[in-house]
């Protein structure tokens, strides 16, 4: 057998093939188990973990496992439980029935039964190397490889024997293995029993096999099994099987696994089972069963552990902040504020309108040039995709040419149908934003107005940690499992209570969307003198700032509870707008909050409590899926749900990480280690990504979860807009000409996160 080409095994593909094998609406899950088994009430299939190099002998072993878990009853294990001869036949005939309906059910894993059965044969895995399998083994044996090598291994079977087969082919239930089990058991007995006073017994070879002379093993063949046995099956008893051919296979199996069982010291790994504890118990145990399941039992995975953990249900009505509510706090925090230094308030105010509306038209040649740049290259894009057919019309202009060329009809160019748009941006709401709030909210206005002008449904959401604790007053309620943010059930990971505030959306009306623009803005202008050198500092002209509400104040970074809810919300946008390409954006100046607490939720008597994730590899489930964390899983959580958004739902997502400073090692990071090993070849790359940053203002990466990834100086992104009020009609043409290109030159490089994010986008 050709074992050079082996399949390495992924337990995400194993799990898939598992639950197209264990059926549909069906939790599959591996982990730290003997044997497979299958929670009725739940659904859920637990099967083991092994420790294989082929993937046919791992996919033979999941889909036998699987076909115990879905067809072999427990509790009919549990009235043989005592007896280990009965339950060695019973374990051998309720393979071969197990096995042939999996087969039959899903024909695909014939060919990985086939292949398995003949790696591990080449393994000894059943002792039989170097056997004569037609006389050493008795005819529960044979039985047992007969079946398990899918009926090719070469025995010559007695009349009589191929009656017992036939019997075996027409098992139909678990009940029926048994019932047949007895039979067979109580025949084999009556048959040694006839054996023992043959000459020359103690010298046969099964009586070394099977221990037969062993008193333990005279014990149990007694007269009443006997007796049962001629009632029951007459026609078994009249066959001739004391020939020495079965008689000695019977034994010589017995042998071999018992040599195998010495020579690996397998028995001492069992526990108790077929075998019994210390190993392989003397008796008409079957001996290649035996020493299968002993050998196999050291295939399993003893070290690997996975936690199984559900995407709890959000809360929607707690955790969203709707915009409607987020004007209400802002007209209520005003009215409330006003009482006191009035007048200045009020100057502020006004100054805040002017400036926002200047703000507002100083952009709207840069959000025309981007929505051009948008139609173009999307059109573009159509034209590549397009088609050119003849339209079967003759083109008068190419008659002259029909002689020698008769390509002379008018051709028609089919355009594909475009793709409605959508978008959804969360913007980083955490205190370590301060100091680039104010550029961010800017790039993020010409965003929304870019939204607006091409008229594709958008959402914007800042995520934050502050509401939920201004509302309930106690930082430490963040992780409260009851009145929080989630509506968790047992098996849900466990996140933290936040909130997103919806401060933009294409559904508001544009007095209400303005208004709300205006707030979002101030807090932009209140960050920034807030962390400037002016911080404390009032400019005259301003008055007095407003400052801003509790709720909105700057907190912790919830981007992966966030991730969690857009699982929710995206399929809900997709749906109701009928969005074809939706487009997810994340602007953030770091990682999310830690999620070491993602331990699965326990219902215990007690209520619903923690459970840590430290007792296996997290592995997430989403509908019918499986995201495995891996072993350093800290840090691996937002990308995998990342990954799940893009999985589940097919959205392209752009993430804009808010540099403050720029190093070496902050180039370092999104630099993958596994494919740039030593230190030179990740150096180039770091001068690569530092070019690319000093010349565009900004950096493509490689990070996973996101189709792409920039980097951009949060403290030089500004948006700006040159002032030509300094030409007039005394400069010379050369002066004018310089101001104008300057001028362009920092309307678009100035609007980075734009032009990369319309290239993108279309």
């Amino acid at each position: 057998m050709d074992t050079q080409n082996i399949k390495k095994i992924n337990f995400g593909t194993k799990s898939q093939l598992a639950k197209l094998i264990a059926s549909e609406n069906i939790t599959v899950q591996h982990n730290q188990v003997k044997t497979a088994s299958f929670d009725t009430l739940n659904r859920i299939l637990t099967l083991p973990i092994f420790k294989v190099q082929s993937g046919d002998v791992y996919d033979m072993l999941i889909a036998h496992e699987c076909a115990h878990a879905l067809w072999t009853p427990t509790d009919g294990w549990a009235k043989i439980a005592d007896d280990n001869e009965l339950r060695s036949y019973v374990n051998v005939l309720e393979d071969c029935r197990i096995d042939k309906k999996i087969q039959k059910k899903y024909p695909g894993v014939v060919r990985n039964y086939l292949n398995g059965f003949d790696i591990m044969n080449d393994q000894d895995f059943f002792g039989i190397k170097d056997k004569d399998i037609n006389n050493d083994l008795m005819l529960i044996d044979k039985i047992n490889l007969y079946y398990k090598s899918s009926k090719r291994l070469p025995f010559m079977f007695a009349p009589e024997d191929k009656l017992w087969l036939s019997k075996v082919d027409n098992l139909k239930s678990f009940d029926d293995v048994v019932d047949l089990a007895k039979l067979l058991l109580n025949w084999q007995k009556k048959q040694i029993k006839k054996m023992k006073k043959l000459p020359g017994f103690d010298n046969h070879i099964l009586v070394e096999n099977y221990k037969l002379s062993d008193e333990k093993s005279d014990n149990n063949v007694n007269s009443k099994d006997v007796k049962d046995s001629d009632k029951q099956d007459s026609q078994s008893e009249s066959s001739n099987d004391t020939n020495d051919g079965d008689s000695k296979s019977e034994q010589e199996d017995t042998k071999e696994s018992d040599d195998k069982t010495k020579e690996n010291d397998i028995g001492a790994t069992n526990p108790d089972g077929a075998g019994g504890k210390g190993g392989v118990k003397p008796g008409l145990t079957a001996i290649t069963d035996k020493t299968y399941e002993l050998a196999k039992e050291k295939l399993l995975d003893t070290e690997t552990r996975f936690t199984y953990i559900n995407l709890p249900e959000p809360n929607l009505d707690k955790i969203i902040y709707s915009n409607k509510k987020w004007l209400e706090t802002w007209k209520n925090y005003r009215f409330e504020r006003l009482y006191g230094s009035k007048d200045r308030r009020i100057k502020y105010l006004n100054w805040l309108k002017n400036d926002f509306t200047k703000f507002k038209n100083d952009n709207k040649k840069t959000v025309m040039y981007l929505v051009k740049e948008f139609e173009m290259k999307k059109s573009a894009t159509a034209y590549k995709r397009a088609t050119t057919s003849k339209t079967g019309i003759i083109d008068p202009l190419k008659l002259s040419s029909y002689k020698y060329n008769d390509d002379i009809f008018k051709k028609l160019t089919i355009l594909p149908d475009a793709k409605n748009h959508g978008m959804i941006m969360l913007l980083d709401w955490s205190g370590s934003m301060a100091d680039v709030i104010k550029q961010t909210v800017d790039q993020l206005l010409n965003l929304i107005w870019f939204c607006q002008k091409i008229n594709i449904p958008y959402e914007v959401y800042l995520f934050t940690s502050e509401v939920f604790t201004t509302q309930r007053g106690d930082r430490s309620q963040r992780h409260d499992l009851l009145n929080g943010s989630w509506n968790y059930k047992h098996g849900d990971g466990m996140f933290e209570n936040f909130n997103l505030i919806n401060v933009a959306s294409h559904k508001m009306k544009k007095l209400q969307l303005d208004e709300s623009l205006m707030y979002l803005y101030h807090l932009g202008i209140e960050y920034e003198d807030r962390y400037s050198r002016m911080r404390g500092d009032y400019r005259e002209d301003r008055g007095d700032e407003m400052g801003s509400p509790s709720e909105f104040y700057l907190g912790t970074t919830p981007l992966n509870e966030s991730l969690v809810v857009m699982n929710k919300l995206v399929p809900m946008f997709k749906k109701k707008y009928n969005i074809e390409k939706l487009t997810f954006i994340t602007l953030t100046d770091g990682a999310s909050n830690s999620n070491y607490y993602i331990g699965a939720i326990e219902n215990t008597e007690e209520g619903l409590q923690q459970s840590k994730a430290d007792s296996g590899t997290p592995v997430i489930k989403v509908g019918k899926k499986q995201y495995s964390l891996g072993k350093s899983f800290y840090g691996n959580v937002t990308p995998l749900l990342l990954n799940v958004l893009k999985d589940q739902h097919g959205i392209n997502t752009i993430g804009f990480y808010l540099a403050k400073r720029i190093r070496s090692w902050d180039y370092d990071r999104f630099i993958d280690r596994k494919k740039y090993k030593d230190w030179s070849a990740r150096h180039e790359q770091q001068l690569k990504i530092k070019k690319q940053f000093n010349k565009e203002k900004c950096a493509i990466v490689n990070k996973e979860g996101y189709n792409k990834y920039f980097i951009i100086n949060g403290k030089t992104m500004k948006v700006e807009n040159a002032d030509l009020t300094a030409v007039n009609d005394n400069m010379k043409v050369g002066k004018i000409k310089s101001i104008f290109s300057k001028s362009m030159k920092g309307r678009i490089v100035s609007r980075t996160l734009l032009n990369k994010f319309i290239d993108e986008v279309a």
